[in-house]
């Protein structure tokens, strides 16, 4: 078990009031920034869901894409969820058991590796589809893309499971402490667990997989359809890049703490509040890539114009109704105004030959 504190929480006063007083406003100026890019996200995945939704209830069929970007945006949302753990205790820590503590990390880590597994999937399919007939039967094999979904599920599953079982963070289950998704508690073994299946091996295994897609693009016979598809699948570079970035900035900072952890230096506020910037900035990461597959992938975006303009259609009727209610009403008055005018104008029409006779 680590024998590192929290140095607001240490009960040895080692540190200066300015110190402590300064990592607490970095993580709750960070944690201002990320509500609002919590928001976005939030909006964006209702879009999303409300696609998905109308689309299965309409009997439309989903292409493998948009199953998988479907189940990206899921991952992305329950790990946007994860961080209500955060935000709802900043600059303060969620305290709870350690039991809690590891079940939270383990459903936590399920949805983190699923999405990077998933964009591992993804690129496989964008890569080898209909271009390579060494793959041709694992394509076929794989065909259903709800399937695929499953397997990256379970494999996510298992690798939640492995890395857990390295938290070593004591017998007392019930011993009261301050979590975090990935426990300051935890052992070193946890955290380089973390970072070779959440970062290190899916970052090797898109790297590979891109130098196949461009090997394969270079070819004449196939250069165009993988053009078409990447063209098509915009979202699926943002999305990664994105992801990617935060990530790989999250991992360097869990790395760091690791390094402290062996002995290699002391914790200090500093490295507290770098730890929570890091953790926001992961789950920005998430929070973007729902904001981004919502405006580049065609599905969503043509489903959140249909959803906004089936909101604001009510108001357009009652504006049209209004217009139109103003335009006739006028229009009767002018039409008994001339009613009015004709029988004056034939009471005196009557009258003017009846005058006539009696001369």
């Amino acid at each position: 078990m680590s024998g590192l504190v929290y140095p607001s929480k240490s009960v040895h006063h080692n540190y200066s009031i300015d110190d402590l007083v300064l990592s607490a406003d970095i993580s709750s100026r960070a944690t201002y920034c990320y509500i609002l890019l919590a928001l976005a996200g939030l909006t964006a995945s209702v879009f999303i869901l409300i696609t998905f939704i109308t689309g299965c209830k309409g009997g439309k069929s989903l292409t493998k894409v948009d199953t998988f970007f479907f189940a990206l945006s899921l991952s992305d949302l329950f790990i946007m969820l994860f961080s209500i753990s955060v935000i709802a205790h900043r600059p303060d820590y969620f305290k709870t058991t350690s039991l809690n503590c590891g079940v939270l990390s383990f459903f936590f880590n399920i949805s983190y590796f699923n999405s990077q597994f998933l964009q591992v999937t993804m690129l496989f399919f964008l890569t080898f589809e209909e271009n390579s007939p060494g793959v041709a039967l694992l394509i076929k094999a794989l065909d259903n893309a709800l399937a695929c979904v499953g397997l990256t599920a379970l494999g996510s599953f298992l690798g939640s499971v492995f890395t857990t079982a390295l938290l070593e963070m004591g017998q007392q289950r019930n011993e009261s402490l301050y979590c975090q998704l990935d426990p300051l508690q935890a052992g070193p073994r946890y955290d380089i667990a973390k970072f070779i299946v959440g970062i290190a091996l899916p970052c090797l295994l898109l790297t590979l997989l891109l130098v196949k897609f461009l090997l394969l693009w270079k070819k004449s016979e196939t250069g165009m359809g993988l053009a078409a598809r990447l063209k098509a699948c915009s979202a699926f570079l943002a999305v990664a890049s994105v992801t990617l970035v935060c990530r790989i900035f999250y991992n360097a900072v869990l790395l760091h703490r690791t390094s402290l952890k062996y002995g290699l230096g002391s914790f200090s506020p500093q490295h507290e509040a770098l730890g929570n910037v890091a953790e926001l900035v992961m789950f920005s990461g998430s929070c973007l890539s729902l904001v981004l597959i919502v405006s580049l992938h065609k599905l969503c975006r043509e489903g959140m114009v249909r959803t906004l303009k089936s909101m604001t259609d009510p108001c357009r009727r009652i504006g049209r109704g209004e217009t139109h209610r103003n335009i006739m009403t006028p229009t009767i008055e002018i039409a008994e105004h001339k009613e009015e005018t004709v029988s004056l104008y034939s009471e005196n029409q009557g009258e003017v030959p009846g005058s006539t006779n009696g001369c």
